[in-house]
């Protein structure tokens, strides 16, 4: 593991405080689940139907179903 030093805002540090009591976690996993969301492929950060691009069957349901009820 590697040691950081981070210097902060007091608004910030409040919200971390907040984020690991509600969460009932560490700062070291908050910042953990803040990187891995924001390396995710942009398909995931930016597309809807991203979210669901694994599962086709669903997709191909969700634009059946919108184009239908458009009509």
């Amino acid at each position: 593991m590697t040691k950081i030093e981070l210097e902060l805002d007091q608004e910030t540090y409040d919200k971390i405080q907040q984020l690991t009591q509600t969460h009932h976690c560490q700062l070291s996993d908050l910042i953990k689940a803040l990187v891995e969301q924001l390396t995710q492929p942009e398909i995931l950060n930016d597309s809807f139907i991203g979210k669901w691009s694994n599962d086709a069957e669903l997709v191909d349901k969700m634009i059946e179903e919108m184009l239908h009820s458009r009509a």
